[in-house]
């Protein structure tokens, strides 16, 4: 079975969890919005952009059979 679709969707869910918390507990302690805010948030959205496009481009697993007892 492919579980592509569960995976990416775990990813981008917990991006969006962390940066949500991230933004909402360290908004009014960042004094320069660029580097307090959008280059963390933008850090974890590149690297769920590189987990989704290497898990949906990467193969097929083949189904390997039950070992015989």
């Amino acid at each position: 079975m492919d579980y592509k679709a569960p995976i990416v969707v775990s990813c981008w869910l917990a991006v969006a969890v962390i940066s949500s918390v991230y933004m909402w507990v360290f908004a009014d302690k960042l004094g320069d919005i660029f580097f307090g805010v959008f280059l963390p948030v933008g850090a974890l959205v590149l690297v769920a952009l590189a987990v989704t496009f290497i898990v949906v481009n990467s193969p097929p697993q083949e189904r390997q059979p039950a070992p015989k007892s």
